[in-house]
């Protein structure tokens, strides 16, 4: 399995480009460009109107204290909202498979039996019980550092996360 070097949040309103203060709260919000490729962005309360239509999923962060230096990942229905994103699409199978792997480290999803077929790998969310099967990708070191720049981007903060502390967050279904 690999082992990922995560990033902070830049700690600055898209909007607004301000810088945010230790304490403070703001929205990340994870949305979907153009062909598949998805963005990170950070907004102030003072700015924040509700989520965009081509939001993922989103939650609230708080800025912490300077010095605590530990990364975390984001909620689990975002981490699943966005594996579910990126394993819907041929194109980015590669950043699918890097996802399911690293699901599959932090136990979110369990690895399934796939039927001798080592083209994919398939793998089980204990809560919602949805299989997923996802292709094993051959991904070149450069490439696997894109990926890993981009999930920690796009998935990690610096601080836990409470879903009882939280009652805005949300996730987008996907369509059928």
């Amino acid at each position: 399995m690999v082992n990922f070097d995560f990033k902070k949040s830049s700690r600055k309103c898209f909007d607004t480009e301000r810088s945010f203060q230790p304490g403070e709260e703001y929205i990340s919000v994870l949305v979907e460009l153009s062909q598949g490729e998805t963005e990170r962005r950070d907004f102030g309360m003072e700015v924040w109107s509700g989520p965009p239509e081509d939001c993922i999923g989103w939650w609230k962060c708080c800025v912490p204290e300077l010095g605590k230096g530990k990364v975390y990942w984001a909620p689990k229905t975002i981490l699943l909202a966005y594996f579910n994103h990126v394993n819907e699409s041929p194109e980015t199978s590669d950043i699918a498979f890097v996802t399911a792997l690293l699901l599959s480290q932090k136990r979110i999803l369990k690895l399934q039996d796939n039927g001798g077929d080592e083209s994919i790998i398939c793998l089980k969310d204990a809560s919602s019980k949805a299989v997923f099967e996802v292709a094993v990708v051959d991904i070149e070191p450069p490439r696997l550092s894109e990926i890993q720049n981009e999930l920690s981007e796009r998935l990690f903060m610096d601080q836990p996360f409470d879903v009882d502390a939280d009652e805005d967050t949300t996730v987008d279904e996907p369509e059928d």
